[in-house]
């Protein structure tokens, strides 16, 4: 099955950064214009530069933002604020956070995993992808022959004996500390041989759920094989053969699951008609809802169902509710039967015929903030959903079914920059 193992991390010398949550940043694909611009200023040596640069109106073909980051990269490298870390480890990863006024700590480790094509059922994703992201990682990861950001895996732990051989790990002293962007993360380094081939052989037999990080996962499959043509004698431990992941155990009490609530772009015609295309799947209930948060609560009472609430401004909530359903023998999840039976025919009655999901939807975590957006007009409506379940998840891609994009949403996110995977040929892993 999956086949992970230890690396030579490139990493951020502590000698050379005073403050290692200065140089971090968030996933680079949740980083808004103003975020990107208060990284800037955070640090000069801040990992943004790297995974995701700014553009000037000047760009051309040799100067752009991957030039930039190859460039920036290569001179921390020499100056040694980047280190190469010998000899290859498992990194174990602690992040404390809150949620809701909720303690949580999520346990986990880097590791290198070997890429493989996803219909070989070794790793396993759940989502669709698009093709724009993939093109600008692509570029950025072929320029600088570097990989700044993990991808988010899972793994069903039970009967390997791996939380017992990370607990005892995360006892030892810290390799670094980071605190920012609402959350704590502490890093370990484990380079005992031994206990590296523990690890790696917990996980021998068990498969992995891409989590987040999809378009970077395919991104580095084309990478590698591009790589493996120009360096063909390259061996089969070379780092390019492998993707950066941060493995999680999907039973681990500190992953949280959220739910990525819709909001809706629709023409007046499409909006009056709301009451109809749902009524024809669902049972209605008008309900009273005195503040957003409230959405969850009433949601959470009805898991057993098919439920969703609609709200379409100035206070009017509606639950819509129906029977849990199952196709060829596997669930029907909330967020399918969403797009399928209310949202896909919503958009089928755009007058012209343009109306899709990546023009007319847009997502948010946060019911407030779903609230505020249709209140003041910028869109016609909301709809809140429950979190999906990671067992779901993993059956339907364990039978091979992607679900829609933004069908989970992992919490919180991996910081980029604990970590990083050198890609050169020369780096292997092992």
């Amino acid at each position: 099955m999956g086949v992970i193992r230890p690396f030579q991390a490139m990493r951020y010398n502590m000698d050379r950064v005073s403050d290692l949550s200065s140089v971090l940043a968030p996933p680079y694909d949740i980083i808004n214009e103003a975020e990107q611009q208060a990284l800037y200023q955070r640090d000069d040596k801040n990992v943004i530069r790297l995974e995701f640069g700014q553009q000037y109106p000047a760009d051309d073909e040799t100067y752009n933002r991957y030039t930039r980051a190859h460039t920036s990269l290569q001179a921390w490298l020499t100056e040694r604020t980047l280190v190469m870390d010998t000899p290859a480890a498992f990194y174990p990863h602690e992040q404390r956070y809150q949620w809701t006024g909720n303690n949580y700590a999520r346990h986990g480790f880097f590791a290198a995993v070997e890429l493989q094509p996803f219909d070989q059922g070794d790793v396993l994703p759940h989502e669709w992808t698009l093709k724009g992201p993939k093109v600008d990682r692509l570029k950025l990861m072929q320029t600088c022959l570097a990989s700044f950001s993990p991808v988010f895996g899972l793994y069903d732990g039970r009967d390997t004996g791996l939380s017992e051989l990370l607990q005892h790990a995360m006892e030892q002293v810290p390799l670094a500390n980071a605190s920012g962007m609402g959350f704590n993360d502490t890093l370990w380094r484990v380079q005992n041989p031994v206990v590296t081939a523990a690890i790696a052989s917990a996980l021998s037999q068990r498969q992995i759920l891409i989590a987040d990080g999809h378009h970077r996962y395919e991104t580095m499959l084309a990478l590698r094989d591009l790589l493996r043509e120009e360096f063909p004698d390259a061996p089969a431990n070379a780092a390019f053969n492998y993707v950066l992941m941060l493995l999680v155990d999907l039973n681990d009490p500190g992953l949280l699951v959220l739910p990525t609530h819709r909001l809706l772009m629709l023409t007046p015609e499409m909006a009056a008609a709301f009451c109809r295309v749902a009524g024809n799947r669902f049972t209605m209930e008008k309900i009273t809802v005195v503040q957003p948060d409230q959405l969850t609560e009433i949601l959470a009472a009805h898991r057993s169902e098919h439920a969703f609430i609609w709200y379409a401004g100035n206070g009017q909530y509606t639950l819509l509710t129906s029977q849990k359903t199952s196709k060829n023998g596997l669930p029907v999840i909330d967020v399918v039967a969403l797009q399928e039976r209310i949202i896909s025919p919503l958009l089928a009655l755009d007058p012209d015929g343009e109306a899709t999901v990546e023009s007319h939807v847009r997502y948010t975590v946060q019911p407030f903030d779903a609230v505020s957006r249709v209140d003041c007009g910028e869109f016609a409506g909301a709809l809140f959903l429950n979190p999906t379940p990671v067992t779901e998840v993993l059956t339907l891609a364990a039978n091979g079914i992607r679900m829609p994009q933004k069908s989970t949403y992992f919490y919180p996110k991996v910081p980029t920059g604990l970590v990083m995977h050198n890609l050169q040929p020369n780096i292997l892993v092992g």
